[in-house]
């Protein structure tokens, strides 16, 4: 009996972490949402305000991780969230092909998520 639950209770903890990081993941595809839109229309807040709020510290965040990025995957991730094409349409702009341009973009968001929301 002890075997069995200690298979169950394994099998739990997996499912658990399986779900903390795909909420991750949607929570960090949000974020990107979040900065391409202030990359195409910067929002102005006062300092004193913004510096409190939990939004702005996650899109500085957000910033930052972008910022760290190579040329090229910095490129690739504003051309999707800023500009708003899908990976085939930026996979003819560029080079890379329409999977390279997917695991780009997976990358960006991975980072985003390990960065900002752990």
């Amino acid at each position: 009996m002890g075997k069995k639950l200690n298979r169950n209770a394994a099998k739990q903890r997996m499912t658990n972490l399986q779900v903390a990081r795909q909420e991750r993941i949607s929570r960090a595809g949000l974020l990107l949402e979040r900065w391409g839109q202030q990359d195409r229309q910067p929002l102005i807040q006062p300092v004193a305000e913004s510096e409190q709020d939990n939004s702005f510290i996650e899109d500085q965040m957000t910033l930052e991780v972008i910022n760290s990025l190579t040329s090229d995957t910095r490129d690739i991730a504003r051309l999707h969230w800023a500009s708003g094409l899908s990976a085939a349409e930026i996979s003819e702009q560029q080079t890379l092909s329409r999977n390279a341009i997917r695991q780009h973009l997976g990358f960006v968001i991975e980072q985003v998520a390990n960065k900002v929301l752990m």
